[in-house]
């Protein structure tokens, strides 16, 4: 928690107005800046395996690869443009506090099945001696706290976006050990810092998770691959109904190709529901529309 304490105590001087900023730190954040900007406004390279990618839904990664044409809204490049400079934002105060920063935006790579698998890291820190690599995320509020703020374990258990394997990755190719991640709540400026156990058997447990993912990507079979949909259910009186709905996977949810696999996908009314306002969830086949 020493880096946590660190940057909330320059950020506590800074709103009092007590802290000047360096030259060199500000000009590296407008250079931070500008790589955003043409990162985000310039064609895309053809897909490709990437460290940042590998833990994700093997399905995904399959049509990713195969140039399958994405869901996409015309906002998507301001969230991405936001994720990027609310990064820049990061390392100018993380440098302004005095952490020892001793890389950042580090190209790297890992061979896994075979295959050179590349990435780039975020930033690797040198705490008393002891370096290691951390990722910087931005998060959404109910992600800040329901996620971020419950540490590792709840991370793990809810990967979407194969966040663990990511940061593994990037401290193995290192050869490292992966710090964790440092998370700003994009919409109320708050700080977490989550730490990654320091546990070699969970390296190792990932790093074959890893292998293994690969292996299954390049093979391609993207019907052995693709999710199982469920049939919607509730309790009544103490038994377990059907409705005749199903329900799509919580992965397939966050998906850019949701409506290759599933063409009649709909964004509904929870109908088992009993909140005033019920919660929004896809349903790969929706007929009933009440209990």
């Amino acid at each position: 928690m020493l880096l946590l304490v660190s940057i909330q105590e320059f950020l506590d001087k800074a709103g009092q107005g007590e802290v000047e900023l360096p030259d060199h730190l500000i000009q590296e954040f407008k250079d931070s800046c500008e790589t955003a900007i043409k990162k985000q406004f310039s064609k895309r390279e053809g897909a490709k395996l990437r460290m940042s990618g590998i833990g994700r839904p093997v399905c995904q990664q399959i049509l990713s690869m195969q140039d399958c044409p994405k869901e996409s809204s015309y906002n998507d490049i301001m969230r991405f443009l936001f994720g990027d400079l609310i990064e820049a934002v990061a390392m100018l105060v993380i440098k302004a506090a005095g952490i020892d920063v001793v890389g950042e935006q580090k190209p790297c790579s890992i061979v896994l099945d075979k295959e050179n698998i590349k990435g780039t890291l975020d930033v690797i820190i040198d705490e008393d001696g002891t370096k290691k690599v951390w990722d910087i995320k931005s998060a959404s509020p109910y992600s800040f706290d329901h996620k971020f703020k419950n540490g590792y374990d709840k991370i793990k258990e809810d990967d979407a976006f194969g966040y663990i394997v990511q940061g593994h990755l990037y401290g193995e190719a290192n050869n490292m050990p992966f710090g964790g991640w440092i998370v700003i709540n994009k919409s109320t400026g708050e700080w977490a810092v989550v730490d990654a156990p320091e546990d070699i058997s969970e390296r190792k447990r990932v790093l074959q998770q890893a292998d293994n993912i690969v292996k299954v990507v390049k093979k391609a079979d993207f019907k052995k691959a693709k999710l199982k949909d469920s049939w919607e259910t509730y309790k009544k009186d103490g038994e377990i109904v059907r409705t005749k709905n199903r329900l799509m996977p919580k992965l397939c949810s966050f998906c850019e190709y949701k409506k290759h696999c599933w063409e009649d996908a709909r964004l509904e009314n929870k109908i088992t529901s009993k909140a005033k306002s019920p919660p929004q969830i896809w349903y790969t086949r929706y007929v009933q529309r009440s209990l």
